[in-house]
């Protein structure tokens, strides 16, 4: 157990000689200045860090050593050194040879008997730290993010410009195949027998026409993925009923629906959002779409919405296989070697949820997916109400 020593037999201890000893052995860097920045004292590790003796540096102005850049950043401190016992601020300073160095000066006001009666503080401890080579680091790794970002964008420009030449002969080659079907499909004016060979033509110009709307499809979505990392599709938000738009998507995917057997019920009527026209189709869309792609011949696509939180909130739910459970953490990355194959084998790009996924989050919404191997799936996003909505 420790005793404690009564106040006559306490040692008298020696601050001056004890803080000259710190100064004179302490590893980091330590600057004394007076109040007016003049040099009182210095260590042996800021000798080292600026190339410079102590003689030389004592009785020598703090600002001398202090990059021009950097010296409106010491002169406001200075400002505030009574204010604020502790401070911490970046400088760039000289050394000897000229070079320049990031540091960080740690500044404490010294206490002593010019300031024991409220008066000011006879001087400032700085302590120095060298940042030179973290901000070198700092620079390279920021000339490096740089450097990517600007390959991206080129490597999107690219992408988008090769969508645009891919787009031209696919549509006609799409329309060149619609011509045939229609040719064959018409009935022979001369009321002659089928060429032979003909019965088939139709149906190869069919498979020609459904792997080039496919491929037509991917290119689109290639076109606006590469023009969204490049922020180049504005949006416009403004209040649209979901209802109304809904018809129109409808539609359009009713022949691929009607073909595979699968009925799209509809259960979203007056709701109004907040968003973009086009990015409002191209979300329904695409998230209906891969509904039908997924769910087997003879099942039901449910489509409803809810105001929850002040949010609406849009499901899509299928029937269908489900996403397994390994593959649900790449569904918002581009990974097509993790894509699952829809009811009829086709496999996507997945593109479309990445889609969906920007489109929402920058009409400031959310999307979330929920699946569970053979239990069906359902994707819900979250929107901006665009008034009372009567769900």
């Amino acid at each position: 157990m420790l005793a404690l020593l009564s106040k006559p037999m306490r040692q008298t201890v020696d601050w001056d000689r004890l803080s000259r000893r710190i100064l004179d052995q302490g590893a980091q860097a330590c600057w004394v200045v007076d109040r007016e920045l003049v040099t009182v004292g210095v260590n042996p590790a800021l000798c080292a860090l600026l190339g410079y003796r102590a003689g030389e540096l004592v009785g020598t102005h703090l600002l001398a050593y202090v990059a021009e850049e950097s010296r409106n950043v010491l002169e406001r401190q200075a400002a505030i050194r009574d204010l604020t016992p502790h401070r911490s601020y970046d400088v760039t300073l000289i050394r000897s040879d000229g070079t320049p160095l990031r540091a960080i000066f740690n500044d404490s006001r010294l206490d002593g008997d010019a300031d024991s009666d409220g008066g000011p503080s006879p001087g400032y401890c700085i302590f120095v730290t060298d940042i030179t080579r973290r901000s070198e680091e700092e620079a390279q790794r920021a000339l490096r993010v740089d450097q990517l970002a600007d390959a991206v964008a080129r490597m999107n420009r690219f992408l988008g410009q090769i969508c645009q030449e891919l787009k031209d002969p696919l549509s006609a080659i799409l329309g060149a195949t619609q011509m045939i079907s229609s040719d064959v499909a018409s009935p022979d004016p001369a009321g002659g027998s089928p060429t032979p060979g003909t019965a088939h033509l139709g149906a190869y110009a069919a498979l020609c026409s459904d792997a080039g709307r496919q491929m037509m499809r991917t290119i689109e979505n290639l076109s606006l993925w590469s023009r969204l990392q490049l922020n180049q599709v504005p949006l416009e938000l403004r209040v649209y009923e979901l209802g109304g738009l809904l018809q129109d998507v409808l539609e359009e995917l009713a022949p691929r629906a009607r073909a595979r057997d699968i009925l799209i019920v509809n259960r979203i009527v007056a709701t109004p959002v907040l968003g973009d026209l086009s990015a409002l189709n191209t979300v329904l869309k695409h998230l209906i779409e891969n509904a039908v792609r997924f769910s087997p011949s003879g099942s039901m696509v449910m489509l409803s919405a809810a105001l929850t939180d002040g949010r609406v909130t849009v499901r899509v739910q299928d029937n269908g296989l489900g996403i397994p459970e390994e593959l649900q953490p790449h569904l918002f990355r581009i990974d097509p070697h993790h894509a699952a194959p829809g009811a009829d084998g086709e496999v996507g790009s997945g593109l479309g949820l990445l889609i969906c996924k920007a489109l929402v989050e920058r009409m400031g919404g959310g999307i979330r997916v929920f699946s569970k191997p053979g239990g069906g799936t359902a994707v819900t996003v979250t929107l901006t109400p665009g008034g009372n909505a009567g769900l």
